[in-house]
């Protein structure tokens, strides 16, 4: 019952859950090895899978809660025994001391999920725990509800069992709710398919060819339930510096603001994955406010703090490039709650995991610093590998000898840019270049094709791409903890 509580009022009002700051909490713990084997065998199903397990983890500590209460509570009284057993100590204490004893243990847990115990989390978890306590307190007290001084008989005893019974029974049917709520998202949870891109005479035509419409825009968070909500009309955000000051929603809009197609991709996207889209950004320089407030002379890091707990920086030279936005606007339109509305940093030349969303605060700072997944041990430059994709044709494809088709893909290498893309049909033995697009920026993928007319056969098709230096893509596969993947993709044809 607890848990679906808590459940109700993460998704209802956006109350941090026990749950999800326990999980996230014993996600840090882990150490960063076997973290990214997690992130690498699960990928998107790994989220919801922790939270189910933190769930049965809570349900396993509220049942040894109320054993160890009840041996204790209990007891028999000796110089009357016909009055039937009674109950040690007070209603209140029998309530506060476990709820705030076991939230006291979990600080740690807190303190690590959220950077600090300043935040809303640290009075859910305790009201979550006195959730629990208050839940079997009730239940242990039945008898006494029910009861008489000789015990429980009669009427009384039926009416004592029936309660009982109703809240094992609606307990049941909750706690089933909620653990299958869970277990539902982690089997339904996966890697979005692979983007439709916009182009002429699509639905999307007045997007650039080769942009992804803002719905098949991937989307990965350390939230499972969904975005923070965030109220534009109350959101401000904090500016530390020498001068530091507060800027509203329509302040920062009314700034002068650039347009910037930019592709993203994230540090967990696999060989030939497709955690990795194309967008037209716009958004404020953020060297812009920087300069309005001023940086203190020794700053090496411009620190992002976010609404959701999220925390990252960027190196002082990086922050103020005129490349380095605070986006507000994704294809022409105010940035979706799941692309960070109402503003998120965008930077070039790194994984996704340095384009914070949900801003609240920039700070500066003279020291280094760790954010979210730097903490886990994941590379905090975050320089993207070269990368190729088939998007046509896909995996255990057949298709028809004699027939023309046109493979197609995209390849990104970040800043340096794509400067060639080639394909081989036997396994890597001999390789054929293909046709190269023109990228829409210097931060843009490019969209490689090549004609193919087949004959009959079993092909292994591998792609490869090299950067605009002439270094092709490492072929020696690997995952993507720490550093992100890296290999040629491999897919198998059969023509018939």
């Amino acid at each position: 019952m607890a848990i679906f509580a808590m459940l109700v009022l993460r998704l209802a009002v956006g109350l941090p859950a026990l749950i999800d700051v326990i999980g996230t909490g014993l996600a840090l713990l882990l150490p960063g090895p076997v973290f990214g084997a997690m992130i690498d065998a699960l990928q998107e199903r790994g989220r919801p899978l922790l939270l189910l397990g933190t769930s049965v983890l809570i349900l396993v500590i509220a049942t040894l809660l109320g054993a160890l209460m009840a041996r204790w509570s209990w007891r028999l009284v000796a110089a009357a025994p016909a009055e039937g057993p009674s109950r040690r100590g007070t209603l209140w204490g029998r309530w506060l001391i476990p709820g705030i004893a076991l939230w006291l243990l979990t600080l740690p847990l807190v303190a690590l999920a959220e950077g600090g115990l300043d935040t809303l989390a640290t009075w859910t978890t305790l009201l979550d725990w006195l959730l629990i306590s208050g839940m079997v307190e009730v239940l242990l007290s039945l008898p006494q509800l029910g009861g008489s001084s000789g015990g429980v008989t009669g009427s009384q005893g039926v009416g004592v069992l029936t309660r009982r019974r109703f809240l094992v029974a609606s307990g049941g049917v909750l706690g089933a709710a909620s653990l299958g709520y869970l277990g539902t998202r982690a089997l339904t949870a996966g890697s979005p398919p692979l983007p439709r891109l916009a182009g002429p005479g699509s639905v999307h035509g007045r997007l650039p060819e080769g942009v992804t419409p803002t719905s098949d825009f991937y989307v990965v968070s350390i939230d499972l339930f969904g975005p923070p909500r965030v109220n534009a009309s109350t959101w401000g955000l904090q500016l530390d510096g020498l001068r530091g000051s507060k800027i509203g929603y329509g302040e920062l809009l009314a700034l002068p603001a650039v347009e910037q197609i930019q592709t993203l991709e994230c540090i967990s996207n696999p060989v030939g994955g497709t955690l990795i889209s194309n967008g037209v950004w716009r958004g404020v320089p953020l060297g812009t406010l920087l300069n309005r407030v001023g940086v203190p002379s020794g700053t090496q890091n411009i620190i992002f703090h976010c609404a959701d707990g999220y925390s990252e920086s960027l190196p002082v030279d990086e922050a103020m490039a005129s490349s380095t936005l605070i986006a507000t606007h994704l294809n022409g339109s105010a940035l979706p709650a799941q692309h960070g509305f109402p503003a998120r940093i965008l930077v070039a030349g790194h994984y996704g995991m340095k384009d914070p969303k949900w801003l609240t605060r920039i700070s500066t700072s003279k020291n280094s610093f760790s954010g979210y997944w730097e903490q886990q041990g994941w590379n905090a430059a975050a320089v993207p590998h070269i990368f190729s994709r088939f998007d046509f044709p896909g995996g255990s494809t057949r298709l028809s000898a004699g027939e023309q088709y046109l493979l197609t893909g995209i390849a990104f290498a970040g800043q340096l840019g794509v400067g060639a893309v080639q394909v081989s049909f036997d396994g890597g033995a001999r390789w054929t270049e293909a046709r190269l697009q023109r990228p829409l920026s210097q931060f843009s993928w490019t969209i490689w094709s090549l004609p193919w007319r087949p004959r009959s056969g079993l092909y292994t098709l591998l792609v490869r791409a090299a950067d605009g230096l002439g270094r092709f893509q490492a072929r020696g596969g690997g995952g993507t903890y720490p550093n992100g993947a890296s290999g040629y993709q491999v897919i198998v044809v059969s023509v018939t």
